[in-house]
């Protein structure tokens, strides 16, 4: 029965590796709500006699997360490279140019965000980038605030960077 277990979760890893899957597991420490650890809990099923001596129940637990963020169905949005006409050696240089003038054009700019409980970089990538792939560039940009990307803290007020873009004229559509 091991050697079965053990090779449907080798199909079911190598399944969601192929379909553009991320996963993700942790540890949380959660409080017992599941039992009644006051001292009054009667005789704990003893009939007759004295009851052995209370031991000290834990009162927290460890819980296993699981998460699993699917890919994007809708991939008929991408264009293929292929259609796109390729340029000439004599148009590289005014296509360097151009490019340089469109990423004088792209800005930095912060959020703040105030972490809360239970809240991973990847959580915060999902609420922003809609996806959880991101969190590097939310790591990159606090790495002053963070000693390591799995040590957050709630209350930590982190910046989240967002693009924000001008409208770019270059002279040839100005003409």
């Amino acid at each position: 029965m091991g050697r079965a277990k053990f090779l449907g979760f080798c199909v079911l890893g190598l399944s969601l590796a192929l379909s553009g899957c991320v996963t993700r597991t942790y540890n949380l420490t959660r409080d017992r709500v599941d039992q009644d650890l006051s001292s009054s809990s009667g005789n704990r099923g003893y009939l007759m006699g004295n009851a052995p001596e209370v031991k000290d129940r834990d009162t927290t637990r460890k819980v296993r997360v699981f998460e699993i963020e699917f890919g994007k169905g809708n991939k008929s949005d991408v264009k293929c490279p292929a259609t796109t006409p390729l340029a000439s050696v004599t148009d590289e240089p005014m296509m360097i140019q151009e490019q340089v003038t469109q990423m004088e054009a792209v800005s930095m700019s912060f959020e703040k965000y105030t972490v809360a409980k239970n809240d991973t970089l990847q959580k915060i990538s999902q609420k922003f980038f809609g996806t959880t792939k991101k969190w590097p560039k939310i790591y990159d940009a606090n790495r002053d605030v963070l000693s390591g990307p799995d040590k957050l803290y709630p209350g930590q007020v982190l910046n989240i960077p967002v693009r924000s873009e001008k409208i770019v004229e270059t002279e040839i559509n100005l003409k």
